[in-house]
């Protein structure tokens, strides 16, 4: 097993379902992929989103 093989983030051993979400900074609805992602891919390509000074 090669160093990149045993570096890999493990795959989830879960099955999420898709489904639609409001984002928490647009409040539009979008396509989510796992329970967690709570803001749409418009909104991670802002620079609100991509500024780290911002974050609380």
């Amino acid at each position: 097993m090669s160093d990149s093989e045993k570096n890999k983030k493990p795959q989830s051993d879960r099955n999420y379902e898709s489904k639609p979400r409001k984002c928490l900074m647009c409040r539009n609805e979008f396509k989510s992929s796992w329970p967690g992602e709570r803001v749409c891919s418009n909104c991670k390509q802002t620079s609100a989103w991509n500024d780290s000074s911002l974050a609380a």
